[in-house]
This record gives structure tokens, C-alpha cells and sequence, in this order.
């Protein structure tokens, strides 16, 4: 992450003062620039991430009564961003489990900067992953995970069939993975493919 960069972060989190004192300690956070934006209800928190999608969410688990982190994430124009949840009493491991991470209200500066450094290039990580395949390469995923063959592929897509070998190398080889199984998986956790759409 460079130093110049600057990380848009939302605060969904009903009570101003807890807001306000987020808000002000990621200002602070030494060595990251970042852009700010406070929500109040979840309305508002929808409207926010289809306008402009942040690179980091930091949220009250109870906001709105009790949030969803997937379902915001089917709201988004971009859900390649992380979900980090507000700790002000102890999460039991089920909730933590939900969130990319959690930054409690105990923290001190420098542990909350390690955790929104360590959120941000874990996102970069993975678009940079996602950005390095083509179309055409996810395409072919797609078709590989619907349980198509390498001929019924090139038909499909009126390559040679030469063409889709040379594809599907290329794939195992920037995504160092070299089974079906392993492939699925990607593809899912990736929304290339719905979880419908595979012949189990």
C-alpha cells in the first residue's frame, strides 16, 4: 500500500459517539490516508456502497438490528471490498467468523493500524488475482466448473480446441490450482459461477 494512497473507509454505526470516535482514530492512523464517510441506518449504508463502493466497511454487528455482511455485499456495484466488525463487547466466534476482521473499541493505534493495513492488502491481493485472468479465461471457468469438455468448450465459444488448452494451462498456472475440485471452489468463492449452476 503506498503512502499516498488513500483507503475509503465507511463507519456504519448508529451511536455518534462511538461513530465520531472511529471516525477520528482512523484520521489519525499513522502512515494511511483515508477518506472518511459516516452512515446512521442502513438505508443510508446501501445507498453509500452502490454509490461508491469503499475498500473497508467497519460496522456494529447490531447495526440495523442485526447486520447481514453478505447481504450488503449482494447490494454493492463492487463487492470486492472488506467488512470489519465493531468489538464493543466480546463476539462470540460464529459472528467473528462473518467479518473479514474486527476492531474492538479496546485497540490501541498501532494494533488498528496493522488490522486496516492487513485488510487493505488482502483486498489488493485479491483484485490484482481477479484482474490477472481475462474474460475469456473466466469464461472458460465457467464452462470447465459446468462440467463441459474441452471440445464442447471451443464449440461453445468457436475456439480450436488447441485455443482452450492453452487457456486452461495458463489459468492453472496463475491461479496455481491444478483440479476440478480446487477450480469449483475458486470459481464459487469468486462469483464467476452460482453454486446452482454446477452439476454435482
Amino acid at each position: 500500500m503506498a503512502r499516498d494512497e488513500k483507503i475509503h473507509i465507511v463507519i456504519a454505526e448508529s451511536s455518534p459517539v462511538l461513530a465520531a470516535g472511529f471516525s477520528q482514530c482512523m484520521r489519525r492512523l499513522p502512515g494511511i490516508n483515508v477518506n472518511i464517510t459516516e452512515v446512521k441506518n442502513p438505508s443510508d449504508l446501501e445507498t453509500c456502497v452502490k454509490a461508491d463502493t469503499p475498500d473497508i466497511l467497519l460496522v456494529n454487528p447490531t447495526f440495523g438490528g442485526a447486520f447481514n455482511p453478505e447481504s450488503i455485499k449482494d447490494s454493492a456495484s463492487d463487492s470486492d471490498f472488506k467488512i470489519a466488525a465493531i468489538e464493543i463487547v466480546k463476539l462470540g466466534k460464529q459472528v467473528s467468523a462473518l467479518y473479514d476482521g474486527v476492531i474492538s473499541v479496546i485497540d490501541d493505534i498501532d494494533t488498528i493500524t496493522a488490522k486496516i493495513k492487513s485488510l487493505c492488502s488482502t483486498s489488493k491481493e485479491t483484485s490484482e488475482e481477479k484482474e490477472n485472468l481475462s474474460q475469456r479465461e473466466k469464461e472458460i471457468i465457467s464452462l470447465v466448473v459446468k462440467g463441459l469438455t474441452n471440445q464442447e468448450i471451443a464449440d461453445k465459444l468457436f475456439l480450436s480446441i488447441h485455443t482452450v488448452i492453452t487457456h486452461r494451462r495458463n489459468i492453472a498456472r496463475k491461479l496455481e490450482i491444478h483440479s476440478a475440485t480446487g477450480l469449483t471452489i475458486y470459481a464459487i468463492v469468486n462469483k464467476i459461477v452460482d453454486l446452482s449452476e454446477i452439476k454435482l
